[in-house]
């Protein structure tokens, strides 16, 4: 058997190549087009001699599943994304041809998720090479739709028991392997109503304004810190202003207004009782009605389950002691954790690239996290 070190240095060429190939695999979300980069990902395991299959709820959305090992043991799911953001402004470079510039790959997907993709194979690689020796099944997935909800993801694959688990492992947090995500805030998408009175343009005191009204309630909500019990992991909740709309013409006071606010809400709150506290706190400002346009509520796994242990102890064997840590945003961690099977996120990438102008991903840091993920999948594998 090859040494774990020995088997990644002989094959960071390429591995490093295959990110570029997947980067250069334009997956923007909208509207996806994973298909692309499945073609790249399809090569490499029919090279390696690695089973997989393909599930589309949508045309062109493909999800690529691979497995390895032996189905009678416990079953662990590595979750990567193949789905990126559109690539912006403010690029140095052609953000789809990658470019390697001081041990890192420049491109947009490259920390998310193309990067962890790339570490994902090669994983898969070394254990298909001592598959013999595998008493658990490692579920390799390589998921659409994680930028905009994962409606054509994890969460279909999951509805359709196309994939189940004892628990899952999502590479997508950042934190370059010194947090373990365990928890994430819920997401509520509220759509906020104000009402007022039309009146001409000429008269404005005659009528009353929902524009002005929303935007003193607004200014209000800017700095106003909803009720919550503190979390050891997670920040206080917040509340982000996401479109405004209102009025029908310049020369008519506006008699309705709305607004859609993004909330990321602690384990502590329910939609219910952060909508009565709106509520509330409108009265002194207009007539409000308030309308929940999507939420999916917190979640959160033991900090001393097996997978958070067995991360905690493989990374401290190779220089690393990760902390615990929650997120504000939301991973594919949480459509696993609602269908009961606990998941945490782990992953290389420095924090504050993912969707940033001239994203990359750090090469060393990369084929150290193959390293560390492997010998994850072989400590598991000893339980």
């Amino acid at each position: 058997m090859v040494e774990v070190e020995e088997f990644i240095k002989n094959n960071e060429k390429i591995y490093t190549a295959l990110l570029c190939d997947l980067i250069r695999a334009k997956s923007v979300n909208p509207p996806g087009d994973e298909y692309l980069v499945a073609k790249v990902i399809k090569k490499r395991l029919s090279k390696i001699d690695v089973k997989y299959k393909l599930f589309e709820k949508v045309k062109h959305r493909t999800n690529v599943v691979a497995k390895v090992g032996s189905e009678k043991g416990k079953k662990l799911i590595i979750c990567t994304h193949i789905d990126t953001v559109p690539a912006g402004d403010g690029w140095d470079t052609n953000p789809f041809e990658p470019v390697i510039k001081d041990g890192a790959v420049y491109g947009r997907g490259s920390g998310d998720n193309k990067g962890q993709v790339a570490c994902a194979i090669l994983a898969l690689e070394y254990l298909k090479s001592i598959e013999k020796q595998l008493k658990n099944e490692y579920i390799f997935v390589f998921a659409a739709d994680e930028e905009c909800g994962s409606t054509l993801g994890p969460k279909y694959l999951l509805n359709d028991n196309i994939i189940n688990a004892d628990y899952a492992l999502v590479v997508d947090v950042g934190g370059a392997m010194q947090k373990i995500d365990i928890a994430e805030k819920g997401v509520l998408n509220l759509k906020m109503v104000c009402k007022g009175k039309q009146a001409h343009g000429s008269t404005p005191h005659k009528g009353v304004s929902a524009i002005v009204n929303m935007s003193k309630f607004i200014a209000k909500l800017e700095h106003y810190a909803l009720k919550a019990d503190l979390h050891p992991f997670l920040s206080r909740p917040t509340i982000n202003f996401g479109t405004i709309s209102g009025g029908v013409a310049p020369n008519i006071v506006a008699g309705s207004c709305e607004a859609i606010l993004n909330i990321r809400y602690l384990p502590s709150q329910t939609p219910e009782g952060i909508i009565d506290e709106l509520k509330k706190l409108s009265e002194r400002f207009g007539d409000f009605s308030f309308e929940v346009m999507m939420k999916i509520p917190p979640t959160e796994v033991d900090s001393k389950n097996i997978l958070v242990e067995t991360i905690r102890s493989v990374a401290q064997r190779h220089g690393i002691k990760p902390a615990l840590h929650g997120l504000s945003g939301a991973t594919d961690a949480k459509a696993f954790i609602l269908q009961g099977i606990p998941a945490v996120g782990y992953d290389f990438v420095d924090d504050h690239i993912a969707h940033s102008a001239n994203e990359y991903c750090r090469l060393d840091n990369l084929f150290k996290f193959s390293s560390i993920l492997i010998d994850i999948c072989l400590e598991l594998n000893k339980k």
